[in-house]
């Protein structure tokens, strides 16, 4: 049991001076400061989506936009 003790006992120590040498160097050292990440430009802002009127075409039976021109079809109702 005596020698169980030690072994604990030298195991406490040895973690207490890891500690306390971690401790020391990080304050002169700076070694307990986590390294800045390289500075990044800012990124441009996300562009919107355009959203248009659409309305249904009488003539060909699909959505365009309220302001589209007239195409060609003859019976075309855009103004």
């Amino acid at each position: 049991m005596g020698f169980l003790l030690k072994i604990v006992i030298f195991a406490v120590v040895v973690y207490g001076a890891w500690s306390a040498a971690r401790r020391w160097l990080g304050l002169f050292g700076g070694l307990s400061k986590p390294p800045e990440p390289p500075h990044r430009e800012a990124a441009p802002p996300p562009r919107r989506a355009v959203v248009e009127d659409t309305r249904l075409c009488t003539a060909c039976g699909t959505y365009v936009a309220a302001n589209a021109a007239k195409c060609a079809r003859s019976d075309c109702p855009q103004a």
